[in-house]
């Protein structure tokens, strides 16, 4: 039979193996992000810079027009919480291991509707739209330029 301290420590082992397991997804995801961009040819990177501000309208158009349809926008943000565990400490008399609580602070996404006036989003989504050629324009011209200045080998 297990004590209750030991299936405690169980527990807690657990979620601190399931931290370290989440901490190196997210660094493994840093670093392939790192490599991938250190990567890209400068060819690529020319590309991607001259169409950001054409992809961030393309972007923004869509989130928009998901606004519309939904009838309400989305909001995102981060928040704290705190889990509960229990820590170890050894006596440095008897050496036995001696539990206290020791709370830590993770976080989560938390996703919010957000009531919208339908009729402005549907004018500031026009406004976008009749950017749009504009920014085309401008990133088709950056991305000839850019095709010149690095051409394929």
């Amino acid at each position: 039979m297990v004590s209750h301290w030991k299936y405690e420590r169980l527990i807690v082992l657990k979620l601190e193996r399931e931290e370290v397991i989440k901490n190196i997804r997210i660094v493994s995801a840093l670093v392939l992000t790192s490599l991938v961009a250190a990567c890209s040819t400068p060819r690529e990177s020319c590309i991607s810079d001259a169409t950001s501000d054409y992809r961030t309208l393309q972007s923004l158009i869509s989130e928009a027009q998901q606004n519309i349809s939904r009838g309400y926008a989305l909001h995102s943000e981060t928040v704290p919480y705190t889990v509960q565990g229990i820590c170890y400490r050894t006596d440095p008399n008897t050496y036995q291991s001696i539990p206290y609580s020791c709370p830590s602070t993770q976080y989560r996404t938390q996703t919010t509707p957000v009531s919208i006036d339908v009729n402005a989003e549907r004018a500031k989504l026009k406004r976008y739209q009749t950017f749009l050629p504009e920014y085309a324009a401008q990133a088709n011209a950056a991305v000839r330029q850019c095709e010149a200045q690095f051409p394929e080998s």
